[in-house]
């Protein structure tokens, strides 16, 4: 059994984990394993790393400390037939990348290769990852690239999981358990009925809106359920544009451009629902984190999460991504 974890900073998903693993090893007994990734660099990792201690003593937890190169560890199926729980993948990826003895460039090939060989040495195999995705503050090309690695992984990890969970201050969401899972690549906008049948929704054709951190496979999942559908690009597309396309990838770098122009809110609804052509839109969720020191960020950030709600109330049907695995939450 692999499970997938992710959430916040402080949203309870190492409690979770936790007793997670704990749970299937009381169920059945064999060697416990903590993998600890966090390298102590300072006073405040240190202490960190010292409340996951204290979360786990007397759980029967022994500790591994492997920092980087996780599949050489596992040459020689050390952690054969046990139960492990892996902490934190946002921290692996970063020591992978950066640290001397990382991979580097090769970062995601490595940890995947790892993950992998890890996954067919376990009985149970419970692995925590971060959500570093929805802030509206644009990255360094640096932090950038380590959110596209780190969200690509989360996504391949997620696809060979069978369950995956999101921790949202300290209650668990389930987005995909092996049993249950509704495989929602096959048509968007559906209703389950009680029967357990898919009915299309009754109501008006209005866009379908596809929501999620960056990196979190949203345009993949697009594509899937609308082959063929050309996706106008709202980082770089002419902002008249939004009159006439039929669907749009990036909405939030377009309405940061549409404000920076001077453009109002009322004024690009307005234009939205004139577009009787629009299918689908894309966006990124930005408003989490920390509130922004400059003005316009903030502006931007209550300015896109309007406009986003006013089109959520509108929508024919609302789906949120997370880890490569749709949601639908309208």
């Amino acid at each position: 059994m692999l499970e997938l974890v992710t959430g916040g900073s402080g949203s309870g998903k190492s409690a979770y984990a936790e007793s997670r693993i704990c749970e299937w090893n009381g169920q059945d007994p064999k060697p416990l394993f903590y993998i600890a990734t966090m390298y102590p660099y300072g006073e405040e990792t240190e202490k960190k790393i010292e409340r996951h201690r204290m979360l786990r003593k007397g759980k029967g937890f022994e500790t591994l400390e492997w920092y980087t190169g996780l599949k050489l560890h596992l040459e020689e199926g050390s952690l054969q037939g046990s139960d492990v729980l892996l902490e934190c993948m946002s921290n692996l990826v970063a020591n992978e990348m950066y640290m001397e003895s990382g991979a580097g460039c090769q970062a995601d090939q490595a940890i995947l290769e790892g993950i992998r060989e890890l996954n067919q040495q376990c009985s149970n195999l419970v692995i925590v990852t971060n959500e570093v995705f929805s802030e509206s503050v644009p990255d360094s090309p640096e932090m950038k690239e380590y959110k596209r690695i780190l969200g690509r992984i989360n996504c391949e990890i997620a696809a060979m999981a069978d369950q995956v969970t999101e921790v949202i201050y300290g209650i668990a969401q389930q987005k995909k358990e092996t049993d249950t899972m509704v495989n929602r690549t096959e048509k968007p906008g559906v209703d389950s009925n009680k029967s357990g049948e898919f009915v299309m929704c009754q109501k008006e054709n209005r866009a379908h809106i596809i929501i999620g951190g960056a990196f979190q496979g949203k345009a993949q999942y697009a594509t899937k359920i609308y082959p063929g559908l050309e996706l106008t690009d709202g980082f770089n597309c002419p902002l008249d544009e939004i009159e006439n396309c039929v669907a749009i990838n990036k909405f939030h770098s377009f309405t940061r451009r549409w404000l920076l122009e001077g453009r109002t809110k009322e004024a690009l609804l307005t234009t939205l629902e004139k577009n009787e052509n629009l299918q689908l839109l894309i966006s990124d969720e930005i408003g989490y984190g920390l509130v922004p020191v400059d003005d316009f960020e903030r502006e931007y950030r209550e300015f896109h999460g309007r406009v986003m709600t006013e089109l959520a109330e509108q929508a024919d049907c609302v789906e949120r991504v997370v880890c490569g695995i749709p949601q639908r939450i309208k």
